[in-house]
């Protein structure tokens, strides 16, 4: 029985993917080039924080969709950088609550300021229109995957 045709190029999965890769490695660079020693996932972590300061791991892995692991595994990085320190919880001894440093903190206007350059070099030559259709899309394509 013959096979049937799949262009990996052309499906969503490889698209999303390959699109994604790209958006995380320009802002990655772009975070370099403007003398900012933070990855785009570190950076997610900091926004999350900069929303909430004082978040859980736990807390800070569901916001980002990540397992309990890469977040430490992030805020460990984080910590070096002294963007960040752990706090034991007062509730319960077993938990860390996550604080930006006052450099954390200091870093968020800079940061903010990069993201939204990269985007911008993300979305040229794409209409309001289509970028409001493709988020919309998006969404759906979240909110059909997602567990509940």
């Amino acid at each position: 029985m013959k096979q049937p045709d799949y262009n990996l190029e052309a499906s969503l999965g490889y698209l999303v993917g390959r699109a994604q890769r790209a958006l995380v490695n320009r802002l990655n660079r772009n975070f370099a080039e403007a003398g900012h020693d933070v990855t785009a996932e570190q950076w997610a972590m900091l926004l999350h924080l900069w929303q909430q300061d004082g978040q859980g791991q736990q807390q800070l892995a569901d916001c980002a969709c990540k397992d309990k692991t890469g977040v430490t595994r992030l805020i460990d990085g984080l910590e070096k950088r002294n963007l960040v320190l752990r706090v034991a919880d007062q509730n319960d001894r077993r938990n860390n609550l996550i604080y930006l440093t006052n450099k954390g903190k200091t870093l968020q206007k800079e940061l903010i300021a990069v993201a939204q350059q990269t985007l911008a070099e993300a979305q040229q030559e794409i209409s309001s229109a289509q970028l409001k259709s493709c988020k919309n899309v998006l969404r759906q394509i979240y909110q059909n995957l997602s567990e509940t």
